[in-house]
């Protein structure tokens, strides 16, 4: 039976009264380098279960998750301060100066910083790329903080939009092994992961230097689990 817009809401509050919002801001305010969303759930969602939960019940964790994230980018906006929300590297940045670019890397989880016009939030280089992103980053933050789409997601939706994500953050080790092995940071994008594949490809093949044909199994390796851990 197809719930009601009250009992869905019921079922949002419900589970956002689980939420340890002092213990995840606490935890915020002293974050140094990025972190998992499991990290973030040990704090904030201790009753979670990570391990046996169905599809479903793990997204709704997360949304409940993400709408608290998001709902927090205001507080550390008054503070001169960016909460950058991502399931594999959620940080806290001082945000850029005025005049400064307001390009924010996922990669090195860090603001460009160059000069911009006056007026301008983003510099010559990063201006549509930077026009885009914001877009990009305004629409998911309105879905999370939206409660509507907390039961928007059918079972068979929810276990395809979850699977790589909680794919990851039960094989967390074979994927940190891998990324040392391509000498790439954790969290890396899937488009940095392909470039560094394919210099060191350029480098190390087999057909381009016989010596290392046992180092570059090893980096072909490593690449494609990373591609299977991260469902492409």
């Amino acid at each position: 039976m197809k719930q009601s817009g009250c009992e869905q809401h019921a079922d949002f509050f419900r589970y956002c009264a689980s939420l340890q919002s002092d213990a995840l801001l606490a935890y915020l305010e002293t974050l140094q380098e990025p972190v998992w969303e499991c990290e973030l759930m040990r704090v904030a969602l201790p009753a979670a279960d990570l391990v046996n939960g169905a599809a479903v019940e793990m997204y709704r964790w997360h949304f409940v998750l993400f709408h608290a994230l998001y709902g927090l980018q205001s507080h550390f906006a008054g503070r001169g301060r960016y909460l950058f929300v991502h399931f594999m590297r959620t940080c806290v940045r001082d945000l850029p100066a005025a005049g400064c670019c307001h390009y924010f890397d996922e990669d090195s989880a860090a603001f460009c910083g160059a000069g911009c016009d006056a007026g301008d939030q983003f510099c010559a280089f990063h201006g549509r790329r930077g026009d885009e992103l914001a877009v990009d980053m305004l629409s998911e933050r309105y879905f999370y903080l939206d409660p509507a789409n907390f039961s928007a997601l059918a079972a068979e939706n929810a276990e395809k939009f979850i699977g790589g994500a909680w794919n990851l953050l039960h094989h967390q080790e074979e994927y940190r092994r891998c990324l040392a092995v391509m000498g790439l940071p954790d969290g890396v994008s899937l488009d940095l992961l392909r470039k560094r594949f394919r210099h060191l490809a350029r480098t190390l093949h087999p057909d381009i230097n016989p010596v290392d044909h046992a180092e570059f199994a090893r980096i072909n390796s490593a690449y494609r689990t990373l591609l299977k851990l991260l469902n492409v």
